[in-house]
């Protein structure tokens, strides 16, 4: 008998009569790389999608600061619990509860078990090093696989924050923009490396990752087939950039 992708029925689609639309994610393998304050964002969408798998991937603990940047609220029972608790144990335990596609790898993803991403219709970059972002992307891309990255870059201008959110998409189609777009260098003067606590960027970012999975799943319609989105705090503005030819 075959498994069902939710615990309880997904009422919402048959409601606006979208059915016929999430069978496209069916049988999808997702891949999430960080499971920091985008990535938790990121499986928050995927996981209320039918997709086959999502893999979570992530060493780190959850700690008291993840939870001001985090979907949800984890309790304080929880951030107590004697040795820690591991951040992709955390999120399979809320996650799990809707969908039992969940799989959880409490490991760091490096040049040593990148072959595992393979098997992966698409992954989801949500790291908080350049190096790692820069060796990951160079290493997918020569093996042909797709895969969404996110960055997000604040600094203090007076008394206010501003910054940018960077989306960037490589697929089979397109693939020679990726070295003007994820650098290997880290920059001090990001403040979001110690400010960490800014959940709405987080949100953003990953709903504008996620948005544009959808459109390469055939969810939504993508007439700009854009592989680079930057949404620019202070000014409010989108720009896409670098199209298929």
């Amino acid at each position: 008998m075959k498994k069902e992708i939710f615990k309880y029925p997904d009422t919402n689609s048959s409601r606006a009569n979208i059915e016929y639309l999430n069978r496209k994610f069916r049988d999808q393998k997702i891949a999430i790389i960080g499971m920091g304050g985008t990535g938790g964002y990121i499986l928050d969408q995927v996981a209320k999608t039918p997709v086959k798998e999502i893999h979570i991937f992530d060493a780190d603990y959850f700690q008291l600061h993840n939870a001001f940047r985090a979907p949800g609220a984890i309790s304080a029972a929880m951030l107590d619990l004697p040795g820690g608790l591991k951040k992709v144990d955390y999120y399979y335990g809320e996650y799990s509860r809707m969908h039992n596609g969940i799989i959880t790898h409490d490991e760091f993803v490096s040049e040593s078990n990148t072959n595992l991403f393979r098997e992966f219709d698409y992954v989801f970059i949500s790291v908080d090093k350049n190096k790692t972002r820069h060796l990951l992307s160079q290493t997918f891309s020569s093996m042909g696989i797709s895969f969404i990255d996110v960055g997000l870059g604040v600094n203090m201008l007076e008394d206010n924050l501003i910054g940018t959110l960077r989306v960037t998409t490589v697929t089979k189609s397109k693939q020679d923009h990726i070295g003007n777009r994820i650098g290997s260098e880290e920059f001090d003067e990001n403040d979001y490396s110690t400010n960490i606590q800014i959940a709405d960027l987080n949100a953003l970012n990953a709903m504008l990752a996620v948005i544009k999975w959808k459109k390469l799943s055939g969810f939504y319609q993508d007439l700009k087939k854009e592989h680079n989105t930057l949404y620019f705090i202070n000014t409010s503005k989108l720009l896409n950039e670098d199209y298929p030819i």
